[in-house]
């Protein structure tokens, strides 16, 4: 199982007024393709920390970060890293960002139309994905118009509608209900079962911790504990 995120000894600081916070502290992670890996730990922590750095939204105080077995992240320009992070890596944030003013089929199409796929190509593409998810009678209404779960379903399908080979996921339950929450999670790990696309999870939540096959702990800024659980 090849590497497609390889971090050494990467430190991250923040200046607070006249204070340095260590956010991370040589932290050392490789994470494998078809990997499904929750990232845990206490708010404050640095985990959010450490999946902004896999995810090319901010570089690291010291140490490097190496994406796909050939990008390190400090050293892509502005236009590199956008590329790197359309092409490849998927998000889905606790909060959804979805736009408001788009339909479902809408929103899950954005990625393409940034990577300005033909147009039949994406019809075709978004329309099999919204199906998969179980959102195709839904694919008229905009985002206030969904549940919590359904939104949700939205924003892992706009992540995966690229075909990423990494999708990271900040707190995706956060705003869900056990059950919701529990849909959610089980779509996912098929799709990284049925697409081979790798996991990581920044979370607290024990829903995705008992379903992840690879538990990260992080505490005050350092890894605590590395293990398998399936």
């Amino acid at each position: 199982m090849s590497d497609i995120v390889n971090v050494e000894k990467i430190c991250k600081d923040y200046q607070l007024g006249t204070h340095v916070v260590h956010a991370l502290v040589d932290v050392d992670l490789r994470i494998g393709t078809s990997e499904f890996l929750s990232i845990v730990g206490p708010s404050g922590s640095g985990k959010t920390t450490l999946l902004n750095l896999i995810g090319c939204l901010d570089v690291p105080t010291s140490g490097s970060v190496r994406m796909f077995g050939e990008f390190e992240t400090s050293k892509l320009d502005d236009r590199a890293t956008t590329l790197l992070r359309r092409d490849r890596i998927g998000f889905i944030f606790q909060t959804f960002n979805l736009l408001p003013v788009l339909n479902v089929l809408e929103n899950v199409a954005l990625p393409l139309e940034l990577q300005q796929v033909a147009k039949p190509e994406i019809a075709r593409r978004v329309s099999e994905l919204v199906e998969e998810v179980g959102l195709t009678e839904f694919a008229r209404h905009r985002p206030d118009e969904l549940s919590g779960g359904q939104r949700q379903r939205v924003a892992v399908a706009r992540a995966l509608i690229t075909n990423p080979q990494l999708v990271l996921a900040d707190e995706p339950t956060a705003n869900l209900d056990h059950d919701t929450g529990m849909a959610v999670l089980e779509l996912m790990l098929e799709m990284n079962r049925s697409h081979g696309t790798t996991f990581v999870f920044s979370t607290h939540d024990p829903k995705v911790m008992g379903i992840a096959k690879r538990i990260v702990t992080v505490e005050d800024g350092r890894i605590k504990e590395d293990r398998n659980v399936a």
